[in-house]
């Protein structure tokens, strides 16, 4: 009686580990999974959407959105007038993690009074942020723009379902096959289904990351500061000024010497034998 159960748990365990061997040769790189959990259906995305609106904060890797469940990308352009760019620019990158976003990408110009900033916020902080973005200063230009790409999404997502399902087929086929020109041939076929997997997951991790953060493009300016007379700078400025008349004069001068010399040395002789010329004969 002992032996025969030995055997009977020898039989099953062998029967599991075949079973869970062929679920990993089915799918043996785990397509279909994006960011770690399985991508469910587009219509329970929507549903997912719908419920309650969109959430404060965006855990990274996910997405969300506030518009009855369509997939919008948002975008914001905002241009604020600020004592100190600077300062700015930090109080700006606070603000971003404080709203579970990042900058993207900033820059100075003109020594720093200036500066452009890229911020990446969850789409459902996207208001509150152009909102506290407007009390850094004077807002002298702001504009918002949307881009839904729901219709996009659920095409390619109908693509990759459809890929899955062919690398499927090519994998059983795989299995099954019986010569190694047949094999080959359905390896690379699956290597090509893949490689529109991976081109398509992409499409969709990038679209997700932009519509669960909204972009808000920033530009940080100073006021134009007023110019002040200094009487020291405009008495050196005269004082250059002055030196370099002098010197050009004397530059000049020194250039025409020559030319007076040989001029004088020729001049005299002449206007000495033109005088004569001029005299009366009676008075020689």
């Amino acid at each position: 009686m002992l032996a025969l159960c030995v055997v009977l748990f020898v039989v099953a365990g062998g029967l599991v580990g075949y079973a869970s061997q062929g679920s990993s040769i089915l799918n043996p790189s785990g397509y279909g999974v994006v960011n770690g959990p399985m991508v469910p259906g587009v219509d329970q995305q929507v549903a997912t959407f719908s419920r309650g609106g969109a959430p404060e904060t965006v855990p990274a890797g996910s997405y969300s959105t506030s518009f009855g469940g369509r997939m919008v990308e948002l975008q914001g352009y905002v241009t604020i007038q600020v004592e100190d760019a600077k300062a700015a620019s930090d109080q700006v990158a606070r603000l971003a993690a404080s709203l579970n976003g990042y900058v993207a990408s900033s820059s100075f110009h003109d020594t720093g009074s200036s500066a452009s900033i890229i911020l990446r916020v969850p789409e459902g902080n996207f208001t509150f942020a152009l909102q506290t973005l407007a009390n850094l200063g004077s807002v002298k230009a702001q504009s918002i723009s949307s881009n839904d790409v729901t219709e996009q999404y659920v095409n390619l997502q109908a693509q990759l379902d459809s890929y899955m399902t062919e690398e499927t087929a090519l994998l059983r086929i795989l299995n099954s096959s019986t010569t190694v020109k047949e094999a080959l041939d359905t390896e690379n076929a699956i290597q090509n289904v893949q490689s529109q997997i991976n081109s398509i997951q992409g499409e969709l991790r990038i679209m997700q990351r932009l519509v669960a953060f909204a972009t808000i493009n920033l530009q940080l300016t100073e006021p134009a500061k007023n110019p002040t007379l200094d009487f020291s700078d405009a008495l050196n400025s005269a004082l250059a000024g002055f030196y370099t008349v002098t010197k050009g004069m004397l530059i000049l001068g020194a250039s025409l010497f020559p030319l007076v010399m040989v001029g004088g040395i020729v001049y005299i002789p002449y206007r000495h034998f033109s005088r004569r010329k001029q005299e009366p004969i009676g008075a020689k």
